[in-house]
């Protein structure tokens, strides 16, 4: 690089990450957002009180806690014209699925973002068991693609989306 590159690390939650004074420095001033926030409780990180989900116990607490805090974030710290990448997947619990991807979606139209394109992120295999539907040879998951693998083998993959925003508002 032609020139000294710096970097802060912030260890606040993204929910809350934008009442810390010095990160507040940098809204308006971002080019690219590219993250994957945890999807509700499939993902814990740790026990601690401070993980999204022990704080919004609740799918719909954790959806106006959590989900929309850290979407308003993204957009607002973002200059005009440019991107958020944001990897997020629908989530099954017992037989509900959590409508993460929709969810998103709302918000981000609500807040100005413009849809660009899915981008599809494949896993290194089909995570769980009992992958393949019996009558339809289909895979169980959601978000699925047919590739070639190194043998010349055609084998599916779970992906996971990530939904390129453009914000257009200022």
């Amino acid at each position: 690089f032609p020139h000294t590159n710096r970097f802060t690390i912030f260890r606040d939650g993204a929910e809350v990450i934008r009442d810390n004074p010095e990160f507040n420095r940098y809204r308006g001033h971002v080019d690219l957002v590219f993250t994957s926030p945890p999807y509700f409780a499939k993902e814990a990180y740790s026990d601690d009180p401070t993980q999204s989900y022990k704080k919004f116990g609740l799918y719909s607490s954790w959806k106006e806690g959590f989900l929309r805090p850290t979407l308003e974030t993204c957009v607002e710290w973002l200059k005009p014209n440019r991107y958020l990448l944001w990897n997020i997947a629908d989530a099954k619990f017992g037989t509900d699925m959590l409508p993460l991807e929709e969810d998103s979606r709302e918000i981000l139209e609500s807040l100005g973002m413009e849809y660009i394109e899915t981008l599809k992120m494949t896993l290194a295999q089909m995570p769980g068991g009992n992958r393949l539907d019996t009558e339809t040879g289909l895979p169980k998951a959601k978000n699925f693609v047919k590739i070639l693998n190194d043998a010349g083998k055609e084998i599916w993959l779970k992906y996971e989306p990530i939904f390129v925003w453009k914000k257009v508002k200022t």
